[in-house]
């Protein structure tokens, strides 16, 4: 009765405040949920923290449920907390409750388990890995940029920093990186295997050094600490990436190795790669580094395929990944660094990013005790950002969830994102040129038509609720142009689907498939396990779909227990057929331009070695559509949401 009575008092004070709040159509939806306590009343039960709240930063967004149960933290000596893969999420889920706290949010987190390891006199080191644009309007609709989240970001005070992949593409992305992210962290940017051609044209560190050793503030704890990227080949002409299997040959690399190895209590390798077993890359450089270092702790930090995970390397070395998109905060802590049972000494858990689990972790039980003057500033900047910018602008509402991998493909399920686009999205593509320099498609063509794209041009899942300037970014970021194969043999044209969605397809570094989808393949399995997920906890606590994690360490390193949502098969790409009633006798292929070179391998194969057609096919290859920022994949989106659920 107790309880009942709290939630209907709950529901009651947030109205009240609603309906206090002024010209709410003019802010528009919030991001993140940081609210402002004007109690500081202890409840344990986090009902009394929410009752009394001015929501008027950011108003719109879900609060989490504060009854899903959440498993604690294990500190140790050493601890980590880790983000990697933001992307310019800073603003928190909007439609997603258990992501609903913003950048403001993580930074009062931060504050409060800091001062809880100074309180334990153990050590808390906070690492990023990078991959900090593209994917959010926050950061792709500046220019350059990122240029308001790389403000808001640096408000974080890491302990380790670092470049993805995605600060390496564009050239003002990569200046604003070295301009200004780098003289903010100082000695805490490293990169170990990239460099930055400067205004002097000298090639230099893109950080501030290939490596930094320190030691540590409670427990003096002497650390090295290197950071990688993959061998990323696609970057801009002012930065260059020298690939690990050639970094760890290289005499500077082993004098560093050599120089340190016998005062270091602990290596923390982080980087922008991912720490799976299969990546090439991370035993490559594991094996260098225990060449040198056979029985020091080692601790990987990595990123890049947007999964949480966790692995075990040896004896004295693990290695964590913690997801995407502002989801997930990764926390690893080590008891004894020179402990060799590693599953006793060892702790990993993925913090879902809302209040309900920071304030959890924090041990604070109200949100006056819980935020920081910092951590509101952002919150109230970001909210200044996101009206300035305009990302509140509704189109529409979403009456339903798409899914990518949550949702069966293979079967038409109703809720699969790919078929939706199929079926939907992509035949609402029209030939047009934009530059008249540019040799265009012929708009009188008769035959059908196919349109193909690649699944890892897709980022992320269409959640119900409504549709705004944001979403145009968060589903598909990418401004590609379409180009077209006239006139294809149609029983030709209907094979490439399968050739490309037969295998593994890469192509001078390029991927179909994004390592995020990749990498969840081996969560297939997942599926058919009945698993007791509840691991203890009260099962009359209500238990929603999130993530279920198996990792090298189990399945209880999700802090909050989840039911486990179902991965399925997602193909390299997708097509969308438009035929006549009567199938024509040639069809044209229209297809993004990042997914050239498939198309063309594709080709070849369908041809099979008949390189007189082949090479018919490849000459007239043209651009269908040369208008990026009208027909990319997320305007195309608003057209349908405009005209279907406005």
């Amino acid at each position: 009765m107790l309880i009942i009575t709290q939630i209907l008092s709950f529901v009651l004070v947030l109205y009240l405040v609603l309906s206090h709040i002024t010209s709410i159509t003019d802010i528009g939806p919030i991001y993140g949920i940081t609210l402002k306590s004007k109690t500081s009343q202890h409840n344990p039960d986090y009902f009394n923290p929410y009752s009394r709240v001015n929501t008027r930063q950011q108003l719109g967004s879900r609060l989490p449920n504060i009854n899903e149960p959440l498993r604690d933290l294990k500190w140790g000596r050493l601890n980590f907390l880790h983000t990697t893969d933001t992307h310019g999420w800073y603003l928190g889920h909007t439609n997603q409750r258990q992501y609903s706290a913003d950048w403001g949010d993580l930074i009062s987190f931060h504050h409060n388990m800091q001062q809880l390891s100074n309180d334990q006199g153990v050590d808390l080191l906070m690492v990023d890995s990078g991959d900090r644009h593209d994917g959010n309007g926050l950061s792709d609709l500046t220019v350059p940029n990122g240029l308001y989240s790389s403000k808001l970001f640096m408000m974080l005070d890491y302990d380790l920093i670092t470049v993805g992949n995605h600060e390496l593409y564009d050239p003002q992305v990569s200046q604003l990186e070295y301009d200004v992210l780098v003289p903010r962290y100082g000695e805490r940017f490293v990169s170990t295997n990239v460099q930055y051609k400067n205004d002097d044209d000298e090639w230099v560190v893109f950080g501030n050094n290939t490596f930094r050793y320190f030691q540590t503030k409670n427990t003096k704890a002497n650390v090295l600490a290197l950071s990688f990227l993959f061998d990323f080949r696609m970057g801009n002409e002012r930065v260059m990436v020298t690939p690990i299997r050639e970094i760890v040959k290289q005499d500077w690399f082993v004098d560093i190795l050599k120089a340190h190895s016998d005062k270091v209590d602990a290596i923390v390798i982080f980087g922008h790669l991912p720490v799976a077993h299969d990546w090439e890359e991370m035993g490559i450089l594991h094996s260098a580094i225990r060449e040198y270092y056979p029985n020091t702790y080692i601790q990987y930090l990595g990123g890049h395929s947007h999964i949480r995970d966790f692995t075990v390397l040896d004896d004295h070395s693990t290695g964590i990944q913690s997801g995407r998109y502002c989801e997930t905060v990764g926390f690893t802590s080590i008891q004894d660094l020179s402990a060799s049972n590693i599953y006793e000494n060892v702790d990993r858990k993925y913090i879902d990013f809302n209040l309900h689990s920071f304030m959890h972790h924090t041990r604070k039980f109200n949100l006056e005790d819980f935020n920081t003057e910092t951590g509101l500033f952002v919150s109230k900047e970001l909210f200044h950002f996101a009206k300035e910018l305009k990302l509140n602008e509704k189109y529409g509402v979403v009456p339903q969830s798409y899914y990518m991998a949550a949702a069966d493909y293979n079967n038409n399920d109703p809720k699969s994102l790919l078929r939706f686009l199929e079926n939907d999205i992509l035949p609402q593509l029209k030939p047009k040129s934009c530059n008249p320099n540019v040799e265009s498609f012929n708009v009188e063509s008769s035959n059908d038509r196919i349109i193909m794209i690649n699944t890892g041009g897709i980022r992320y899942d269409l959640y119900k609720g409504d549709f705004t300037k944001n979403s145009l970014f968060t589903v598909s970021p990418f401004k590609n142009m379409w180009k077209v194969v006239p006139s294809v043999p149609t029983d030709l044209a209907l094979s490439l689907q399968s050739i490309l969605n037969n295998g593994d397809y890469i192509i001078n570094e390029k991927q179909l498939k994004s390592p995020y989808l990749k990498s969840l393949e081996k969560n297939l399995s997942f599926n058919e396990l009945n698993l007791n997920i509840t691991n203890g906890q009260d099962e009359r606590k209500p238990i929603s779909y999130g993530h279920t994690t198996l990792d090298d360490f189990g399945i209880d390193g999700d802090d909050t227990i989840h039911k486990h949502l179902n991965v399925f098969y997602v193909p390299n790409v997708i097509q969308s057929h438009q035929c006549h009633d009567t199938q024509t006798e040639y069809t044209d292929v229209v297809y993004y331009d990042f997914i050239e070179p498939f198309i063309l391998n594709a080709l070849q194969q369908a041809c099979n070695n008949d390189s007189r057609l082949y090479n018919n096919l490849a000459s007239h290859i043209t651009y269908y559509n040369d208008c990026p920022e009208e027909y990319n994949l997320g305007k195309l989106l608003k057209t349908y949401v405009t005209g279907n659920w406005s």
